[in-house]
């Protein structure tokens, strides 16, 4: 594997300190935009079950391993979002000992709201910096990345 020569990226700005950025940027207009509006404002764990659901995945199992959190954190912040009255928990037909997270009556109009939002942010980015640009980033990362690869021989080497 043959390390990818960078282009005038500052040291700290490569690809995964730059997705979680413009993550980040993604979940900040949504929180302040759901605030402008007068909506409920979630953590940012709460949001991305939102984003999860939103996109049907609706096992807090599943959400646990798709997020990479335990069981615990994916559990308190369903908790929290039924409190906030924006999702319910229905039994799983499926399973009887498993729940299924959905949207609530409630919940269903602040689920419409941060659609729209996020659509509106998503117009913003091709404003900003042009609609080939935020193709090509929509291209790449909705590819198959295929599995991690094992790099550690190339970082031991790079130590040394």
């Amino acid at each position: 594997m043959t390390q990818r020569p960078k282009k005038n990226i500052p040291v700290g700005r490569g690809l995964m300190t730059s997705l979680l950025e413009g993550f980040m940027w993604l979940d900040r207009g949504l929180q302040q935009n759901l605030q402008a509006h007068g909506l409920p404002s979630v953590r940012r764990l709460e949001s991305m079950v939102l984003v999860y659901v939103a996109s049907g995945i609706q096992r807090p199992s599943d959400l646990a391993r798709t997020l990479g959190v335990t069981r615990q954190s994916i559990n308190s912040a369903v908790r929290e979002l039924e409190e906030k009255g924006l999702i319910e928990l229905t039994p799983d037909p499926a399973d009887k000992r498993c729940k299924l997270i959905r949207f609530s009556r409630e919940g269903r109009p602040v689920h419409i709201a941060a659609a729209n939002i996020m659509s509106n942010l998503e117009a913003a980015l091709v404003d900003r910096l042009g609609e080939q640009t935020i193709d090509a980033l929509l291209e790449g990362l909705t590819k198959e990345w295929g599995d991690v690869p094992n790099v550690a021989t190339e970082i031991e080497d790079a130590a040394t």
